[in-house]
């Protein structure tokens, strides 16, 4: 049968190591951008991931007819031909062909071990008739960034014919793979290019659309009438683990995180799955971090902080919040955390304003789960070291104002959220006071308030009178922020001048544990949010209205960082959108209702996750990463949030 490319295109599957490495495709293994391959991994966990197998194509003979398993876009047309008729992912990905026209069927099952670079791919074929089944790696020994058609003459392969183990080298690295399961096998050399891949997304995307892959050979067995099972075992080093014993450790370990965050019912189970996705071992510190985003994005801090709740917290995985706090806690450097790790492993870069503010919700947060207060006293110190930065002055220029009122950046940097810069172009400027800076500050004074108290400082042992710097920045937050003509909040205060330009940002205002805005406004901002921000699965980032407002997130990279904060909608934004309604309105079916439409979702993109971004028109599709850290993690947060009322 056949599906239009935008059908496959938009169901696609994930699964990662725990390392930085994944396996990412279509459902239908039809590749269509060039992050998706069978085998890529970190050589430096979670970055410096290397693209090593695009994929294996399956061509089965019967009767003297060659039929592929599947198979490649073709960039005149609007279809392509898929023989998959059913999917699922619970710990491993087990996908089913059916070839009609040959009567025969083939399972397919997928699964990465957690915590090593060990791949199994296991074939179950069933047929009436004897078969010969060919497996034709394609490789590309690339950055997984890139689009490369490689030289071919740089590609070296070794078979151990005893073994069943062939290993390709390039580049000073080498791929191992080993058929299992059967003992008449023979390996063919045929050292040419694969026919041309076409990345259909990448297209979209405003990036090289085509590339070609090296075939060094293929594997090539004889089966018998009847159900047959072969296993290919991949690894970067000449060592093996059987498929079952790779198939066992990923069916443990679903089990084990089902278990400790306590999902019982489908969607949640499916979320937590997802979540683990995004934590992963970072080689550089020794601890665990979040990957921000797949199939691109590296650890950030501020994605880091915000994630933490609901990948962690609401899952069961307490022990490695705290790690993952402490660690950036650890490599603050002027009261800031850092931003990003670059992926080419350079130094972090420390360009925000409210990543270390979001580190003091995830302590709370942390606390409120365990009870533990030794955590909070160990932190403390770096804590309170923190916020004397921010009351001094530090990097960026972020600064506490004579109000209270935190600033920071100036023309030129972007340290909020709404963090664009293309070609020197500050794309949402936010420079002076924004409004969720302010509001995170207000909720990060308050939490030490909170904290002091429960450890008991003696107030002479601080240099801050928490109580009063609450009251002092909660005073100049409502008669500063508050527009009163169009009952909202003004998104940004520069030079004492209010930046009329509304923005979803003034949600956080009431959602944080510790809202700075007075308690009579939030039915007036929840309500302008509802109305002029909210869509299926987040909120957008400008009105409708506004001359600026962007209907479609496409084409190159000026244009798609053009639409990014003007527009697009952001999925994330749904958890602080629901818990302020809550909060405000105490209407839990709405809440059920909003988050049972986000769940819908879990079906699109990559199966079981939730996408970075949509477009601000409807149909509202989605883009971005397919499976972003803080948008499962807020869905994780609101989910347990309302089942727990």
């Amino acid at each position: 049968m056949k599906k239009t490319n935008q059908e496959i295109m938009n169901h696609e599957y994930l699964m990662t190591n725990g390392l930085g490495g994944y396996s990412f495709g279509t459902l239908d293994q039809v590749n269509c951008r060039k992050y998706h391959g069978l085998y890529t991994v970190s050589y430096n966990p979670p970055i410096e991931r290397t693209h090593l197998i695009s994929k294996l194509q399956e061509l089965i003979t019967i009767d003297g007819k060659v039929y592929p398993l599947t198979f490649e876009n073709v960039p005149s047309e609007k279809e392509t031909e898929t023989n998959l008729i059913n999917f699922t992912h619970e710990g491993i990905i087990e996908q089913w062909f059916q070839i009609e026209e040959a009567h025969i069927s083939v399972e397919r099952t997928i699964a990465m071990k957690y915590g090593s670079n060990h791949l199994a791919v296991r074939y179950q074929i069933a047929s009436e008739k004897p078969v010969k089944f060919e497996i034709v790696p394609l490789y590309n020994f690339r950055d997984h960034h890139d689009t490369i058609t490689p030289d071919i003459s740089e590609y070296s392969d070794a078979y151990n014919q005893n073994e069943n183990v062939l290993e390709v080298s390039a580049s000073g690295k080498s791929v191992f793979l080993k058929i299992d399961g059967l003992e008449k096998v023979s390996y063919h050399p045929n050292r040419i290019y694969s026919q041309e891949s076409y990345y259909p997304i990448e297209t979209q995307r405003g990036y090289p659309d085509i590339e070609r892959h090296a075939i060094m050979g293929s594997f090539i067995v004889d089966l018998e009438p009847g159900q047959n099972k072969l296993d290919v075992l991949v690894n970067i080093t000449n060592d093996f683990e059987s498929a079952d014993a790779v198939f066992l450790n990923r069916k443990e370990r679903y089990q084990q995180l089902i278990r400790e965050a306590g999902a019982s019912s489908e969607p949640f189970k499916r979320l937590v799955q997802a979540a683990d996705d995004f934590i992963v071992y970072r080689k550089t510190t020794g601890k665990m971090t979040i990957i921000a985003g797949y199939p691109w994005f590296t650890d950030w801090g501020r994605d880091t902080m915000i994630a933490i709740p609901g990948l962690t917290l609401e899952t069961g995985r307490s022990a490695e919040a705290l790690q993952m706090i402490e660690g950036f806690l650890e490599m603050s450097h002027m009261g800031i955390i850092p931003n990003n790790f670059p992926d080419e492993g350079q130094p972090p870069m420390y360009n925000t304003s409210d990543g270390t503010l979001w580190l003091f919700n995830a302590m709370y947060a942390y606390y409120q789960t365990t009870n533990d207060l030794a955590a909070v006293e160990k932190c403390y110190p770096q804590m309170m070291r923190i916020i004397n930065h921010h009351i001094q002055g530090t990097i960026n220029d972020i600064y506490m104002d004579h109000d209270g009122l935190l600033s920071s950046g100036n023309e030129e940097t972007q340290l909020t959220w709404m963090d664009v810069k293309v070609n020197g172009w500050v794309v949402t400027p936010r420079h002076g006071k924004a409004v969720e800076i302010n509001a995170l500050w207000y909720n990060a004074i308050a939490i030490m308030h909170e904290f002091t108290q429960l450890l008991g400082v003696k107030s002479e042992n601080i240099e801050i009178d928490f109580g009063n710097l609450m009251n002092k920045i909660k005073k100049s937050f409502n008669a500063l922020f508050w527009n009163e003509k169009d009952q909202n909040l003004y998104d940004l205060i520069i030079d004492g001048n209010a930046i009329d330009i509304p923005r979803p940002n003034m949600i956080f205002a009431v959602s944080l544990p510790f809202a700075v805005l007075d308690e009579k406004h939030w039915k007036a901002v929840v309500g302008y949010v509802q109305e002029h921000f909210k869509m299926p699965y987040g909120l957008l980032t400008l009105r409708r209205e506004d001359e600026n407002f962007h209907k479609t997130y496409d084409g190159d990279l000026l244009s798609r960082d053009g639409a990014y904060h003007r527009g697009t909608a952001w999925g994330w934004l749904i958890g602080p959108y629901l818990e302020a309604h809550f909060k405000t309105y105490h209407d839990l079916q709405y809440v059920k209702a909003s988050l049972d439409t986000l769940m819908t979702h879990l079906d699109e993109g990559i199966h079981g996750s939730i996408s970075e971004i949509f477009e601000g028109g409807a149909p509202h599709a989605q883009r971005g990463c397919s499976a972003q850290a803080w948008s499962v993690a807020e869905a994780i947060r609101i989910w347990k949030m309302v089942y727990k009322k």
